[in-house]
C-alpha cells in the first residue's frame, strides 16, 4: 500500500467507521466540584503565551493531522485558516510522502499560504 493511500485511509476510516473505544476512560469516577471563582475578573485573565519566539493567543496547538493526498489539502487549508484567525498553532501530518512524490507538496504548503503568521510544526515520519 502506498503512503498516499494509507494517509487517505486514515481520514476515510475516521469519517466512515466507528473508531471510538468501548473501554471507559474512568471519568465516571471523577467528581468535579464547582467553584465559579467570582473574585476573578475575566478582564484580568490573559491566555497569551510566547513559545519558541512565537506569540500564541492561547497555549493551544492543533496536533499534526494529515497531508499527502488530495483531500488533505482541503483539510489542512481549513485548519490553517482557523488557527490563523484564532492566533494559535498547528502541526501537519508526516511530510515524508511529499519527499517521495513532490506533486503532493501542496497538500502541506497550503498551510503556510492560509496561515502566513501561524506557528506551524513540521513532521517527517520515520520509516
Amino acid at each position: 500500500m502506498s503512503i498516499e493511500n494509507r494517509k487517505r485511509d486514515h481520514v476515510v476510516i475516521s469519517i466512515d467507521k466507528n473508531v471510538e473505544s468501548d473501554i471507559p476512560a474512568m471519568f465516571q469516577d471523577v467528581l468535579l466540584i464547582h467553584d465559579a471563582a467570582p473574585e476573578i475578573d475575566l478582564d484580568e485573565i490573559e491566555l497569551e503565551v510566547h513559545f519558541l519566539g512565537n506569540r500564541l493567543s492561547a497555549p493551544i496547538i492543533v496536533a499534526g493531522m494529515t497531508g499527502g493526498f488530495p483531500l488533505a489539502k482541503q483539510i489542512n487549508a481549513a485548519i490553517a485558516e482557523a488557527v490563523e484567525k484564532l492566533g494559535i498553532g498547528m502541526g501537519v501530518g508526516s511530510q515524508r510522502v511529499a519527499l517521495i512524490d513532490p506533486q503532493l507538496e501542496d497538500t502541506f504548503s497550503i498551510v503556510r499560504e492560509k496561515a502566513p503568521t501561524a506557528f506551524v510544526i513540521g513532521n517527517i515520519g520515520a520509516s
